[in-house]
């Protein structure tokens, strides 16, 4: 660290990969060169395969793991004690399970340290802090948050338009191969996942490979899925590659992404035409008609349609039939992504968030957020009691 640098603690609600915690290296590593050095903390990752630690290990960036405590009072005196090793000058939390409150109750307590919120989440739980600086990622919660007493900063989830580019097949394939890079997670994710391999078996008279790229506790249930239609269909049309912890070389294979929120991103970024899913089965071709609206909603939909399969089937045929629809969608894509979300304009807005926090979160930023905590009490004198009521 040189003369001048501010140090942050920067923490995770996970270190297993995903698009969050990818985004919190790609922008520790970019804010370094403006004056900010990062420190990464968050709870020890459970899987076996790979993980954030893997990423940051190649970065040379410092992540530190721990054992993740059983309340918010115990977690927040982890993140206190961190802060206090490293001399952290300001906290930035991503996310609110855990990570806003720890910071709060933390090492930003009575306001010692201002502390800086990341919601990438798709809308606002109401007990999001109100008083300090918060980054979301679309800009519909940002119009939402209007009246919020402590700035709100509308920052596109960036990516990093240097590693992530085009770039010729590792392993080309005479058919069409359409790629999904995702957590293999019930939760959001799952949904998506089920309608690309339901797609690809109406597909059959196409040479269409889907290769899906992740884990997660919905992995059992999906590789059934595809095993069956790879049945169905007498051939290895799905495959899934598990999880990666640089994913460029599946991107660059893609002759067609699916995604949504960071992953569509870096569909874009690599100049793959993209189509956009939403959790519950609702997808539309990314193309230059709706592309303001689609990176409004950071590429994601709650929409529900009757039949997801068929819908992304439809979309999927149009691109496996027109190639020169394909060329043109990815070049359109990667010309969308330099201008919208590069990582170097992104490290700069967030250094400026960082300035703005040391000179706006003070103490009575701190108590002011008094009662979002208090209204917490009833709802968890409510569990106590249902808990002494079942023993």
């Amino acid at each position: 660290m040189t003369a001048g640098d501010r140090l942050v603690l920067v923490h995770l609600n996970s270190l297993e990969l995903g698009g969050t915690q990818i985004i919190a290296l790609d922008l520790a590593e970019a804010i370094a060169p403006l004056g900010f050095r990062s420190h990464l903390i968050g709870p020890a990752p459970a899987s076996k395969g790979p993980t954030l630690l893997d990423v940051a290990r190649d970065r040379a960036l410092t992540v530190h793991p721990y054992r993740e405590p059983s309340t918010v009072l115990a977690h927040a005196r982890v993140l206190a004690r961190r802060a206090d090793e490293i001399g952290a000058d300001v906290v930035h939390a991503y996310g609110t399970w855990g990570a806003a409150r720890a910071a709060y109750w933390g090492p930003c307590r009575l306001g010692r340290r201002p502390w800086v919120l990341t919601m990438y989440e798709m809308a606002l739980h109401p007990s999001v802090h109100r008083h300090m600086p918060m980054i979301v990622g679309t800009e519909y919660l940002h119009e939402e948050c209007g009246d919020r007493p402590g700035p709100t900063v509308l920052m596109s989830p960036p990516v990093d338009l240097i590693r992530n580019r085009p770039a010729e097949a590792v392993s080309p394939s005479a058919g069409v191969t359409v790629v999904i890079v995702s957590r293999l997670e019930e939760d959001m994710k799952s949904v998506p996942v089920e309608a690309a391999i339901g797609a690809v078996g109406r597909l059959g008279e196409y040479d269409v490979t889907l290769e899906i790229v992740g884990s997660g506790k919905a992995e059992p249930r999906l590789r059934t899925l595809g095993e069956k239609t790879n049945a169905d269909l007498g051939r290895a049309a799905v495959r899934f590659l598990g999880a990666m912890a640089d994913p460029r070389s599946a991107y660059a294979n893609a002759d067609i992404v699916l995604g949504m929120g960071s992953s569509a991103a870096r569909g874009l970024a690599h100049g793959k035409p993209l189509v956009v899913q939403g959790e519950n089965g609702w997808s539309v071709v990314f193309e230059p008609d709706n592309a303001a609206t689609l990176a409004r909603n950071s590429y994601w939909s709650p929409e529900r349609v009757d039949d997801p399969d068929a819908l992304l089937a439809q979309h999927l045929r149009g691109l496996i039939e027109e190639a020169p629809r394909r060329r043109r969608l990815g070049a359109f894509g990667r010309a969308f992504a330099e201008e919208r979300f590069g990582l170097t304009e992104m490290a700069e807005r967030l250094a400026s968030v960082y300035e703005l926090a040391a000179v706006s979160y003070t103490a009575g930023s701190w108590l002011a957020d008094l009662p979002v905590e208090a209204s917490r009490v009833p709802a968890k004198l409510a569990r106590l009691a249902g808990v002494r009521h079942q023993l």
